[in-house]
This record gives C-alpha cells, structure tokens and sequence, in this order.
C-alpha cells in the first residue's frame, strides 16, 4: 500500500514515511521518486485538535472526580489517555487524509 505524491502523482510513499511526514506547518519529507517536500493535509491537523480537546476533558473529569484513595489508579489512566492520544494521532497520519504540499518552505 503506497500514497500518492502530490507533485509527480506517483505511489511512493509507504505508510510509515506518510505518517512521520508531519503536519502542513512542518517541513514534510521529500518524495523518494521526485524530492519535492509533501506532509500530511488538513485532516491531520483538525484530527489531532478533535483528539487532543476530548483528552483534555477525559483528564479533567478523572482529576477532579478521582477519590485521594484511587490517586495511583487515576495518574495511571490519565498517562493511558496521553499515550493513546499519540498513538491514535499516529495512526490517522499513517492511513487516512492525503499528502499535501508544505506550507512551510526551508532553502
């Protein structure tokens, strides 16, 4: 399964490089057939906003409901929740959306 170079449209990128490509702000990394810089589009962006507001508010309700009895339990979970926030952000940016163009241009 490869993705679609926006420059030369040609399948190039394997999963793993789209998801470490990084976000319109980054960089991007160069396509391996033309070397032109491409990262992940906008739909990253708002996923990762969507993902990281409802981490938030989950840490918020444990934080503040949590008993001084189940203290290790609740740091527990809140970590569990930082952890899948990154490992679902990785996971939309590795299989879902499409490479864009950087809006970020370094010489």
């Amino acid at each position: 399964m490869k993705y679609t170079c926006p420059h030369c449209n040609e399948k190039t990128f394997t999963p793993l490089q789209k998801a470490l490509a990084g976000s319109m702000k980054s960089v991007g990394k160069p396509c391996p057939n033309c070397g032109r810089k491409c990262c992940n589009g906008m739909a990253a962006i708002y996923f990762d906003c969507i993902i990281t507001i409802i981490m938030f508010i989950a840490i918020m309700i444990i934080y503040f409901k949590a008993d001084s009895s189940v203290k290790m339990q609740s740091v527990l979970l809140m970590a569990i929740i930082i952890i899948a926030r990154f490992i679902l952000s990785f996971l939309f940016r590795m299989f879902f959306g499409k490479l864009v163009q950087p809006i970020r241009v370094m010489k």
